[in-house]
């Protein structure tokens, strides 16, 4: 998708206020991408940045003067069902996960083992398939 100011994501009457980027909240998901999530872009000359690299890493989503009204309690689809848009816990075990794994050229299985097997964050990971499913999963895949 592509964002100029000229564009008619930018209306006229100026009910967009700015955008919000949205990253997907996924195991898969790049720590990169994750680090952007609630990232807010103002500028109407300039587009947003370019955070993804594939379509199905996260959206940049336009944003009204009343947005925030409706953001109380609201929640987000992820890889483990509704989570807050903020992205919460989920978030939190995402960065955690991807960037000992990222920080890696060697041991990433053992790196996600010990985060994945972690008490702080054993509900997500039984949502997930357990710790051993979390690592292989993230050791894997290839980088997306």
């Amino acid at each position: 998708m592509t964002y100029k100011s000229e564009a008619p994501q930018w209306d006229d009457a100026e009910l967009i206020q700015h955008f919000k980027f949205c990253a997907t909240m996924q195991l898969r998901t790049p720590l990169r991408i994750l680090q952007h999530h609630n990232d807010t872009h103002w500028d109407r000359a300039q587009p947003p940045p370019k955070i993804i690299e594939k379509s199905w890493q996260g959206i940049w989503v336009p944003c009204t003067r009343l947005s925030g009204l409706f953001e109380y309690e609201a929640t987000m689809a992820s890889e483990i069902g509704q989570i807050p848009l903020s992205g919460g816990d989920f978030l939190r075990f995402l960065l955690t996960i991807r960037e000992a794994v990222e920080s890696r050229d060697t041991g990433k299985h053992a790196a996600a083992l010990s985060v994945a097997s972690s008490k702080s964050w054993e509900s997500i990971v039984e949502r997930l398939g357990g710790a051993h499913n979390v690592a292989m999963r993230l050791c894997k895949a290839k980088a997306e």
